[in-house]
């Protein structure tokens, strides 16, 4: 069972998506493949908690994070030698602009960003 940890940024940024109507469909709607209809972001916090593999559907992948946000991610895991492995997924599915990026680090999944491509890059 992972621990979830919400950057500084990610709450920012979480309160902003929350409040915009056009994430209705992330937190309200519902996954297309599940059987308990679950919103996009209740199942991935799901995935997140009880260590579920993620679908292919979200197309999560690796992203390439700025050093000093790296560093700053590293310095929460003091006296381990950590490799960040950050990911990006889609909540809308491959080609969607939906996104969260997040890593983790031994038993905790540190959630990084939430917005879509042009509120993050």
């Amino acid at each position: 069972m992972s621990k979830l940890v919400p950057t500084t940024q990610f709450k920012r940024q979480y309160k902003t998506v929350k409040k915009n109507p056009r994430w209705r469909p992330i937190f309200k709607g519902k996954v297309p493949f599940d059987n308990e209809s679950r919103s996009p972001w209740d199942y991935i916090i799901n995935c997140f908690l009880t260590d579920q593999r993620i679908p292919e559907y979200f197309y999560a992948h690796l992203l390439n994070l700025p050093k000093k946000v790296s560093q700053q991610l590293k310095h929460r895991v003091p006296g381990h030698d950590v490799q960040l492995k950050v990911l990006e997924l889609h909540f809308d599915g491959h080609n969607g602009d939906y996104l969260l990026v997040y890593t983790k680090i031994l038993d905790q999944v540190y959630l990084v960003a939430i917005g879509t491509h042009s509120d993050l890059f």
